[in-house]
């Protein structure tokens, strides 16, 4: 080959590097990928399964390249979507509809997670308060999202103590919350996250308050509590685009149903550096408690969505006055 042949071919790759780049990999017979910037809170705090998910090329089988932005708490994420930095946030159900409230026009593209089984109130080992009896005037520490409030309200009017005798204080960031309690912070952590709370009984020597199996309770009844918002502007110019977003989520959701708790543990791993498997020796349980599975990969049923807004009203005033049919969109309803 020539100099200048070699040259020419040396470009030649270079022009096709580039345009591979710009369509995001996509073959000589494959449409390009469509787009979707997701603003998210971070692997610790939401299900591991999206970005598994997106690791295992779900999203991209469906045309999408998923940019993820993390930020700190669902409102931000949809604040993002609404001034146009995200296309779709990740936020909790009370958050989308106080946001709606508050004169956002968004909706539900499509459901992500229901409630897990648990919720976790830890005390430190020398606390006097050793049982939900002695929780009264104690001081609660809580995620910021109002879904946190009503489900620890409701854990704690189910065992007979009245939220109103409680305390509760905000601590945006749950990693926090094991030295938040050391520190003396607060009285009492509240937290679904298994993964966290048995990292904390084992590094703090915790204690747990009565059972921390919440599925008894029914909280939820079959309704998602968070899922994926955008405006209603997006959507309407977009809806292609959003219903292969619901369908990715969906698929990953029925794959990830069916990891055994190694593999999810795996994944766990990669997200947020627990690992699981180690700490089950330390902790016998953790393993299977922190892998339990809570996807919501279905259509959402309106009238079981209305019980866990009345649930979020008692106790976190949440609004009820919402029109579920217009912000609730088409995709999450099938």
């Amino acid at each position: 080959m020539t100099a200048a042949a070699a040259g020419s071919a040396a470009l030649g790759l270079l022009l096709v590097a580039g345009l591979v780049d710009r369509v995001d990999a996509a073959g000589p017979d494959e449409a390009p990928l469509a787009v979707v910037r997701i603003a998210a809170v971070s692997g610790s705090v939401m299900p591991q399964d999206f970005r598994a998910g997106i690791q295992k090329g779900f999203f991209k089988k469906h045309g999408l390249d998923i940019k993820i932005t993390e930020l700190a708490t669902g409102t931000n994420n949809i604040t993002a979507a609404v001034q146009g930095s995200a296309d779709i946030a990740y936020a909790d159900i009370f958050a989308g509809l106080s946001s709606i409230k508050n004169g956002f026009d968004i909706g539900l593209v499509a459901p992500h997670n229901g409630a897990g089984p648990y919720q976790f109130l830890l005390v430190r080992q020398d606390s006097e308060r050793r049982a939900f009896k002695d929780l009264p005037g104690a001081t609660i520490a809580l995620g910021a999202p109002p879904q946190f409030k009503a489900i620890t309200s409701a854990v704690l009017a189910s065992q007979g103590v009245d939220p109103k005798t409680v305390k509760f204080t905000i601590v945006p960031d749950q990693t926090t919350f094991g030295a938040v309690l050391q520190s003396r912070q607060a009285d009492v952590i509240s937290t679904s996250s298994a993964v966290n709370a048995y990292q904390w009984l084992n590094q703090y020597k915790l204690h747990a308050i009565g059972d921390s199996d919440k599925a008894k309770f029914e909280l939820t009844k079959d309704s998602p509590i968070a899922g994926w918002w955008s405006t209603s502007a997006w959507f309407a110019a977009n809806k292609p685009v959003a219903i292969r977003f619901r369908d990715a989520l969906r698929e990953t959701i029925r794959w990830y149903a069916t990891l055994s708790d190694e593999e999810r543990a795996a994944f766990v791993k990669e997200q947020t550096k627990i690992d699981l498997v180690a700490l089950d020796k330390q902790t016998p349980g953790v393993l299977a408690a922190a892998t339990v599975y809570f996807g919501f990969g279905k259509p959402v049923d309106l009238a079981r969505l209305r019980d866990w807004i009345r649930t979020g009203n008692e106790y976190a005033n949440v609004p009820t006055g919402v029109d579920l049919d217009k912000h609730i969109f088409e995709t999450s309803l099938n």
